[in-house]
């Protein structure tokens, strides 16, 4: 299977980039395909629904409580009681006839009763000898030890150990999961000598908590069949995700029970590729729900009412409400007039957050590391030691794509050195924070001991690096951010470290010490240093490299 991904992501990109570029690919495929950092987010960045089902939960914790639903069955161990008139205490096993052999009462057929009425069973086949002052209780003290096959696609097919009475997301998850490219999550069949016993919708399950009662035997199968088309979801959702489809084309009802719809969402934007055309309708939510929707379709569901009124989340030092309700069209000074400060807010230093811009950032951010990635896999070496060097160099910055992808971006409005700030006008789930007046400044990133100290006009950035134990190994020490508090920043270079920068510098700033980049590539270096200083200004934090 992972050969025939090689050979069709191999075709695609000398499709897209020429014979050098597929060159380029065949010899980082292995550093693409290995692990999480060659998983590619699925496009757009929505998650393929039921994708977060997998991560260890299930097999962690095989089932072994009591089920009285459980039906016993070969191999499995029962604890026999018997006291009175008549003594006997053992542990025995269901034969492969589906019995258990009783002493002075012969074999017992228990296979296939409920674990709740064994004990009730047992005990009528022992008075049926035993007419008098005998009692038993009996209780099934651990279902049958199985082997069942986990293959199809799964992360790691293979022979999984278990218990009947374990569930088959037990399995999935010990196979590491259904591959979330590839897999199927609403086709997942369970087969015994070859014949199907079950098909398992896993969507039932995640929507519902649904999910069939089935006893496994030694030697089954579970079989996840390939992924199905998908229609991808998201806006006014409560889970944007792409949900899969059985059949040639669905419709929005369908999918909207997976992906909840949001009570005010009123209109929906869809595109998708009809008889080789793409098409994109916009229309209302309730003819929509009636549109036939193909593989690939792509549904926005869109709040498109005429917006009387906004909110707006204010913390820190304020007292008062923790959102406002704006009219639509209010600025900022007109929320500002209707706040109490605490009387240690740092007024000059408000900060504005936007989901809008946080989205903006995002995108921004992920088109830098498309094209960093990119750059890297169509770069064709000349001779076997530039060979190795650009392994080296791909997996390194593989690896920094991956942790780069995981950045959140705030989506902070900086209203410093604006002096039409106030006139802005608010937008709907906007958040406003008002900072508390503080006396300390932190050193961030590659210093020895990263820490927070009382802010002096006296030190130099220099004092500042020297108590944080100084520049770590792998700091970049030409070129320093400080991040204000109020979001402005500054970039300061090696040759001002010395000067006191009683400007620059004031309490509450964060200076950054950003990671040395290590490349031979002066592009590569180039891309990734902006890169970083991208993810420090947007989310305040910096990224190793």
């Amino acid at each position: 299977m992972k050969q025939t991904l090689k050979q069709g992501m191999g075709i695609l990109l000398l499709a897209l980039l020429g014979s050098a570029a597929f060159t380029a690919q065949a010899q980082l495929e292995t550093q693409q395909l290995e692990g999480e950092s060659a998983q590619m987010p699925a496009e757009s960045g929505v998650p393929v629904f039921g994708a977060s089902l997998f991560r260890g939960a299930f097999k962690d914790q095989p089932f072994s409580g009591f089920n009285p639903s459980y039906r016993i069955t070969v191999g499995d161990q029962i604890n026999l009681q018997l006291w009175g008139a008549y003594s006997f205490s053992a542990t025995l096993p269901v034969d492969p006839q589906g019995n258990i052999f009783i002493p002075e009462v012969g074999p017992v057929h228990v296979a296939g009763v409920e674990n709740g009425e064994l004990n009730e069973f047992v005990l009528r086949h022992v008075k049926r000898v035993f007419k008098n002052n005998v009692r038993a209780y009996a209780n099934l003290e651990a279902s049958q030890p199985v082997k069942v096959f986990v293959t199809g696609y799964v992360k790691s097919p293979g022979l999984y150990n278990g218990y009947s009475s374990d569930s088959i997301l037990y399995y999935l998850d010990s196979a590491g999961g259904i591959d979330r490219k590839s897999g199927s999550f609403i086709d997942v069949r369970v087969q015994r000598n070859g014949q199907l016993i079950e098909k398992v919708n896993l969507y039932n399950f995640l929507v519902e908590g649904s999910m069939p009662p089935l006893q496994l035997r030694n030697g089954d199968s579970i079989v996840v069949g390939p992924r199905k088309g998908a229609v991808t979801i998201e806006g006014a959702v409560q889970q944007p995700a792409q949900i899969e489809f059985i059949g040639p084309s669905t419709h929005l009802a369908e999918m909207l029970m997976v992906a909840k719809p949001d009570p005010q969402a009123n209109f929906a934007r869809i595109t998708q590729v009809i008889d080789d055309q793409q098409q994109a309708t916009y229309v209302p939510l309730e003819e929509a729900l009636t549109t036939a929707l193909h593989p690939g379709a792509r549904v926005e569901l869109i709040r498109d009412n005429e917006i009387q009124s906004i909110s707006v989340k204010v913390t820190g030092e304020t007292d008062g409400p923790a959102t406002y309700v704006m009219p639509y069209g209010a600025t900022l000074d007109e929320l500002l007039a209707q706040l109490q400060f605490r009387a240690n807010a740092d007024r000059d230093s408000i900060q504005l957050y936007r989901e809008s811009v946080a989205e903006k950032q995002r995108v921004a951010l992920e088109r830098s590391l498309d094209a960093l990635q990119m750059e890297v896999l169509t770069r064709q070496p000349n001779t076997d030691l530039e060979k190795a060097a650009q392994r080296d160099n791909a997996a390194m910055i593989q690896s920094f794509i991956k942790q780069a992808r995981k950045a959140q971006p705030r989506g902070q409005v900086v209203l410093a050195n604006t002096p039409n700030a106030g006139d802005m006008l608010l937008e709907d789930g906007d958040e406003l924070v008002v900072p508390v007046k503080t006396s300390t400044i932190s050193v961030v990133g590659e210093v020895v001991f990263p820490t927070s100290l009382v802010y002096n006009d006296r030190r130099t950035l220099e004092d500042y690096i020297e108590l944080a134990g100084g520049f770590a190994n792998n700091a970049n020490q030409d070129e320093l951010v400080i991040l204000h508090l109020d979001g402005t920043i500054s970039r300061i270079e090696d040759s001002k470290f010395d000067n006191r920068l009683g400007e620059a510098l004031r309490p509450g700033d964060e200076i950054m010490v950003m990671p040395k980049i290590n490349s031979s590539e002066l592009q590569v270096t180039k891309d990734v240093t902006e890169i970083l200083y991208r993810i420090a200004v947007g989310t305040a934090a910096v990224l190793s490299f």
